[in-house]
């Protein structure tokens, strides 16, 4: 199945029938975990399988969750990392990767918070020095989803490349479904320096509208999307907003799933290229609260 197809299966299941995934898609997450992508230093990630979900989701109540509530799951899969912005970035690039491969099987997931490490690590009696930096809750979904309600909201200008993409009839009103709001996908981008707004003729033609699309589909911590790309000559700069009070560990998540949806978007483009993290910089000036993570550079 092609990557923009997933994408548009993609969301959150927040409740789970009662009973465990089969043993055949047990064997198939745990093989997908020794095909994960080979990033740099993504080799540092442990991700552990926890079996009983349902009996330790009680105790789990007061140190995961998604906004205080604690997400009841057959089955989870705790992701370790070191707490450096790359560490965490690599974490949210492989995890939403490793989802989006579980979607191939119609496995439900959902990412969780984790607010408290050492004692989840205690809960789980496991021992790593690494820091638990998120829970991923897999299972049956409960209900069925409508695939077309992923575009609920959609606003002025966020069509021209669905209709291109093989879209023509999709309703911009609908708001039905569990997305609030996405935005075009000339809110997320700029030409050169922050607040230069493309058109989208100029996406087009420079060939990055369907990787802004994929952007539109992907997951972020309370539907924010905290992401914009500045569009340079020879790079891509990834532009994350950290004005909302979020633990660094849930920030630089959400900024591995930005990296991966971006990329592979791009790439279903034939636009090749590497994400670099190292001695960013960049010749404009940003609001505050925004932070350069990220250059893909071709």
């Amino acid at each position: 199945m092609k990557s923009l197809k997933l994408a548009e299966k993609r969301y959150s299941v927040r409740e789970y029938k009662h009973k465990n995934l089969s043993n055949e898609l047990l064997q198939y997450l745990s093989n997908l975990l020794l095909e994960k992508p080979s990033i740099s230093n993504a080799s540092s990630l442990e991700i552990r399988f926890v079996e009983n979900g349902f009996d330790l989701a009680p105790q789990l109540e007061t140190v995961s969750g998604y906004y205080g509530k604690m997400i009841v799951a057959p089955h989870y899969y705790a992701i370790f990392s070191h707490p450096d912005d790359f560490s965490l970035n690599m974490a949210g690039y492989v995890g939403e990767w490793f989802i989006l491969n579980a979607l191939k099987k119609d496995i439900g997931s959902c990412w969780l918070e984790v607010r408290d490490s050492n004692q989840l690590k205690q809960i789980l009696s496991i021992d790593t020095p690494k820091k638990a930096v998120a829970l991923i809750a897999v299972g049956y979904a409960k209900k069925e989803f409508q695939g077309g309600e992923i575009y609920a909201a959609s606003q002025n200008n966020s069509l021209s490349s669905l209709t291109d993409l093989g879209y023509p009839n999709i309703n911009p009103n609908h708001s039905k479904g569990p997305v609030s709001s996405r935005k075009s996908i000339t809110e997320l981008a700029f030409l050169n320096e922050w607040g230069n707004i493309p058109e989208i003729e100029e996406l087009e033609i420079r060939g990055f509208h369907e990787a802004l699309f994929y952007m539109r589909l992907a997951p972020s911590y309370g539907n924010r999307q905290p992401w914009y790309f500045v569009i340079c000559n020879d790079h891509i700069d990834l532009i994350m907003d950290h004005s909302d009070d979020l633990s660094p560990f849930i920030q630089g998540i959400d900024a591995g799933i930005a990296m991966f949806y971006f990329e592979v978007g791009l790439h279903d483009s034939g636009i090749r290229g590497s994400w670099h993290i190292d001695a960013l910089k960049s010749d404009y000036t940003l609001p505050d609260h925004h932070k350069l993570v990220g250059q893909y550079k071709f």
